[in-house]
């Protein structure tokens, strides 16, 4: 039986105003997500600014991270190896952690055969000393060439049992994730939907176990959680119709706007100092993000609701 399943947010990581990680902050959002329900937590992906921190900083953050949920709830934590070497390393180190899943992209320098990929996936499962979630996400400009076939990814599956999840995002995600769903024992294989929620109610019906959006607002994601599963589908559609402009106002302009978005919300609340994000990036635009504070203020949602400074 899979250990992950529902509305499992990957955390923000925040920064003080010369870009240095703020481990305070990074406790306060793990927190926030904790005390709204979250059936996990996951740290180390896109939303956490990842590919922008050092190995060292990526590790302190597992650290802070993992200390604060401290088994409430299981924790993801995303790696990036650029090797089957480092990726075994690299879960040798985080296996201290106790994750219930490592998030690995794939390598992604070389534009690798999909051969090479599936043996680097199935070598990493067959050594690993905890479960992998194997991460595809093309709509990132620099995996969009390591995307794998639905039965590549299936003969993973296959071959190497500790490879127990499969975040499949970007376009096309919900008939990815229902070919795929196709072709695995679905008692031992979780496949998750990403990109802020954008394609919830398509992935949900094609078969997925849950959602890795950002952090935020997942109260309203935790609300269609919880009507999926009671089979209240006019539910689902009423909280999905509610939610879309938000989802659409912070996920559908590109990732590092999204992580402006965030970071804008989680400061007006109070939960982070800084809206620092990590350079480069892109220079968000103000009227998107006023009407976005808008948007959280008539949906009455916690991170609109907590004292400002």
């Amino acid at each position: 039986m899979n250990e992950l399943r529902g509305i499992i947010p990957i955390l923000v990581t925040p920064f003080d105003s010369e870009g240095r990680v703020d481990e305070d902050g990074l406790r306060r959002v793990a927190r926030f997500e904790l005390d709204g329900g979250a059936h996990g937590i996951g740290v180390g992906g896109f939303a956490s600014e990842a590919y922008k921190l050092t190995d060292q900083e990526r590790i302190r953050c597992a650290e802070v991270v993992a200390a604060e949920v401290d088994g409430q709830v299981p924790l993801i934590i995303g790696i990036a190896p650029g090797s089957t070497e480092a990726a075994i390393e690299q879960a040798h180190i985080y296996a201290n952690l106790k994750p219930a899943a490592l998030m690995t992209l794939p390598p992604n320098t070389m534009n690798l055969d999909e051969a090479a990929l599936v043996e680097h996936y199935m070598a990493l499962g067959n050594t690993a000393e905890v479960p992998i979630m194997v991460q595809q996400s093309p709509q990132i400009q620099g995996y969009a060439h390591c995307q794998l076939s639905t039965e590549s990814l299936a003969q993973i599956a296959r071959h190497a049992p500790n490879v127990r999840y499969f975040k499949i995002e970007g376009p096309g995600s919900a008939r990815r994730i229902r070919a795929l769903s196709e072709r695995v024992d679905n008692n031992s294989i979780a496949l998750f939907g990403g990109v802020g929620g954008l394609m919830l109610r398509e992935e949900l019906e094609a078969g997925a176990a849950g959602l890795l959006p950002g952090a935020g607002f997942n109260e309203l994601f935790l609300d269609v959680w919880a009507g999926w599963e009671a089979d209240d589908l006019e539910r689902v559609d009423v909280i999905l119709s509610r939610v879309a402009p938000l989802v659409d106002a912070v996920s559908a302009h590109g990732h590092e706007f999204s992580l402006h978005a965030r970071k804008h919300l989680l400061k007006r609340a109070g939960i982070i100092a800084h809206t620092t994000v990590r350079r480069p990036t892109v220079r968000p635009d103000l009227q998107a993000l006023d009407a976005l504070t808008h948007l959280v203020d008539e949906l009455g949602l916690r991170i609109g609701s907590l004292k400002r400074d």
